[in-house]
């Protein structure tokens, strides 16, 4: 039994070495794409996308302080776990709402440049599906 066990483990080595291998080429890849758009800016767009994302930085970091301090409160003063659940969807909102923020911002810049905006990243398409109806 035991030695069944190491072999199945033995095979799993090969695997994660294959799986590994192909998430490191495609963020490889993902980096050369990236640095092609970054490549084809001039001077002054490149500057500019810098800016913004410095400025969505530093205002990042006081809002998700915020947003942490809100939600530890929140949870000294649930008493019920319906209250703490409710804590947590409203720590996620919030983190939810900064990012649509952040995308709006970055996006506003990345068109003004004359760049394709970043899609909306919502997870399993469910908002997509929302707004349609």
């Amino acid at each position: 039994m035991p030695s069944s066990v190491r072999r199945k483990t033995l095979w799993l080595i090969p695997c994660f070495a294959i799986v590994g291998s192909a998430f490191i080429f495609s963020n490889v890849e993902a980096k050369k794409g990236s640095q092609n758009v970054q490549m084809s800016l001039n001077k002054t767009q490149q500057q500019q996308l810098f800016e913004t994302r410095k400025d969505l930085e530093l205002s990042n970091v006081g809002s998700r302080i915020a947003i942490i301090n809100d939600s530890k409160n929140c949870i000294n003063a649930s008493n019920t776990p319906g209250a703490l659940r409710n804590c947590r969807q409203i720590r996620r909102q919030s983190h939810r709402a900064l990012k649509e923020q952040n995308r709006k911002e970055i996006n506003a810049t990345l068109k003004s440049i004359g760049l394709d905006p970043l899609p909306s990243h919502h997870k399993h398409g469910h908002r997509q599906c929302l707004n349609q109806v």
